[in-house]
């Protein structure tokens, strides 16, 4: 009865060793390449936008002037200011034009290099010639997207609904529409 207990321990050591002696195969698979460059990132690593721009922006409703945006992570505001004297030749009357409008932007999506927004502006346009005057005014809700093509400059473009109303001499246009190449704006972040 004492043999067989004996090789109990004998059996299991070589069971062991067995197990222990399996070959070991070496790895087919290469490396993984090297990740690419990564593209220019937006916004700081903190989640911030791109902070304070200057630029020039036109509307759809025809307002365009100098631009100044507050971009951050998830909105920015924009202020529109615009002005033009014209000088009538020889004893033709002259014109003014004063544009201002100030907008706010919701970012609904954000890509690595772009975002696009849903907000809307308003503004006034005044205009005088020969001592007539109109005021009008620009409400534009609608959609905006911006391409950042580098950190600190962005292009935009427009699409919306613009409603332009103002005095007796100025009438009421309601219309749909959006930028062409020539209707685009731009922004310069100083980061």
């Amino acid at each position: 009865m004492k043999k067989p207990l004996l090789l109990l321990p004998i059996l299991m050591g070589g069971l062991a060793l067995t197990v222990a002696a399996t070959p070991a195969f070496a790895q087919t698979d290469t490396a993984p390449p090297p990740a690419a460059p990564t593209a220019v990132v937006v916004s700081s690593p903190s989640g911030g936008g791109a902070g304070i721009g200057v630029g020039g922006v036109v509307w759809l409703s025809g307002l365009a002037g100098g631009q100044v945006v507050y971009d951050q992570a998830m909105f920015h505001l924009e202020g529109t200011l615009g002005y033009l004297h014209t000088s009538g030749p020889g004893m033709a009357p002259s014109s003014s034009n004063f544009s201002f409008g100030a907008g706010g932007w919701y970012h609904l999506a954000r890509g690595v290099n772009s975002d696009f927004s849903l907000g809307g502006s308003a503004g006034l346009i005044y205009q005088s010639a020969g001592g007539a005057s109109t005021t009008s005014f620009a409400l534009e809700p609608g959609a905006e997207a911006r391409v950042f093509l580098t950190p600190n400059f962005a292009l935009s473009a427009r699409v919306g609904f613009a409603i332009t109303f103002g005095d007796n001499n100025t009438p009421t246009q309601i219309g749909i529409g959006g930028q062409t190449t020539g209707g685009l704006g731009f922004t310069y972040f100083f980061r």
